[in-house]
């Protein structure tokens, strides 16, 4: 096993004598020996059955052996990727000597370690090392950016540094207090389910805290999340390939327009404590729609709303097939292609039936046709998303897209800068567009 190796650069000057290093290295050692007899779930979609309601959980790649194509092209989307076991190909963040600290105050701060028993946030209290706590999960895609979970026996807990896709940096976990690291935030159900697809709670109800068994958790969002168990499915076709009429699966795409918007809503209406528990929620049940705000007050964010501002927008009001698959393929990964999405309101919006762009005659219908989405789903700035890469400096918040599709006051500006950019003249030759 190796030993720690610190760097110091960005840590204000700290000394350690020989008994410090004897400690930290008995301590990775325990820490070895205890995560070698752990159970080690097994990557999402590798899974041992698992019992679920009658049926059996048996993990993505048992629908790859039918639906190959679609199982390639899902395993690159964010929902994928909403949770992992961490490693080091999947954590982000650098553990390279002088990239791999976060300083909280003098007295306070965190390094970022790679060890032979797994990656660590080595903790340092009044300017010595005080606790190593292992990377056990990884939340999010890194698309925005990664947190990460440490197993406490059958807790789960958040570690207080996290990576922010955009600086390609280490930052104070969201929502964290800027001057202290604390390892005490506890992970519920009610977040496994939306960044799992199973997870087993195992304590009693009158616990206070959560506590889950480590051997029944199912990564990211598979396949089974949106389709329900597959056991029966697949033993069906393995058994007779050619069967017909299989209704132990379920194609969301049968469903009501209601049904297929309340398996997104579960999740992207917010954290609404009053919704039915994502990690309970089976394709095909419904919501209660009382407790989701609809109104155009409600905030963009990570966790925020938006399915009740789809709710708002014109374009679904007016519509009565209009679901988030309309516009999202669940299973491709299609964020940032602007082009493609707007292809999506092409459809309905077209010259000829005098619905498209008021802009057309100062723009021209290739260029709008390029990109509806920047003028008519503004970006907002995240207040969860909302961290600090130094304790010097403002906190970074990530741009979330809004789903409150409308003309927005500021689109003449938007409009001017879309034009100057797609035909390349002065911003100042353009002239009022209304």
């Amino acid at each position: 096993m190796k030993f720690f190796k610190f760097s110091y650069s960005r840590l204000p000057s700290i000394s350690f004598s020989s008994r410090t290093y004897i400690v930290i290295f008995f301590i990775a050692s325990f820490i070895f020996f205890v995560s070698s007899c752990v159970f080690n779930a097994d990557y999402k979609d590798q899974i041992a059955p698992i019992e679920h309601d009658g049926n059996k959980l048996v993990g993505s790649t048992q629908c790859k052996k039918c639906h190959s194509t679609i199982y390639d092209q899902f395993v690159k989307t964010a929902h994928s990727k909403t949770s992992m076991p961490a490693n080091k190909d999947i954590v982000k963040g650098s553990f390279k000597e002088g990239e791999n600290s976060y300083v909280f105050s003098y007295y306070d701060g965190v390094m970022m370690q790679d060890l032979d028993s797994g990656l660590y946030q080595v903790n340092f209290l009044n300017r010595k090392f005080d606790k190593a706590y292992k990377f056990d999960i990884v939340i999010g895609s890194g698309t925005r950016g990664q947190s990460y979970l440490h197993w406490n026996g059958n807790r789960l807990f958040q570690l207080p540094i996290s990576y922010f896709t955009t600086s390609n940096s280490w930052s104070n976990s969201p929502g964290y207090a800027d001057d202290f690291a604390n390892f005490g935030r506890p992970i519920g159900s009610q977040c496994m389910g939306c960044h799992s697809s199973y997870v087993d709670v195992i304590s009693d109800e009158k616990k206070p805290f959560e506590e889950f068994d480590k051997s029944n958790i199912v990564y990211g969002i598979n396949c089974e999340k949106c389709h329900g168990a597959g056991g029966k499915h697949v033993d069906l076709f393995t058994s007779n390939p050619t069967a017909k009429g299989d209704k132990l699966i379920l194609n969301a795409s049968h469903l009501s327009q209601s049904l297929q918007l309340d398996a997104c809503a579960v999740c992207h209406s917010s954290n609404a404590a009053n919704l039915k528990p994502a990690l309970y929620f089976k394709p095909g049940d419904s919501l209660d729609h009382s407790h989701i705000q609809t109104n155009q007050q409600v905030k963009v964010d990570v966790h925020g709303n938006q399915y009740g501002l789809l709710l708002e927008s014109k374009c679904f009001v007016k519509s009565t097939t209009m679901t988030c698959s309309t516009c999202h393929n669940p299973h491709e990964q299609q964020r940032g292609d602007l082009a493609m999405f707007s292809q999506k309101c092409i459809q309905c919006h077209t010259p000829e039936k005098a619905n498209f762009c008021k802009m057309t005659n100062k723009m021209g219908v290739a260029a709008l046709q390029k990109n509806c989405i920047d003028c008519h789903m503004q970006k907002k700035e995240s207040q969860m998303l909302n961290v600090k890469l130094d304790p010097t400096e403002k906190h970074s918040p990530a741009v979330i897209r809004s789903h409150l599709i409308k003309i927005n006051d500021e689109l003449p500006i938007k409009l001017s800068q879309l034009f100057q950019r797609e035909h390349s003249i002065p911003f100042d030759k353009i002239g009022k567009l209304y």
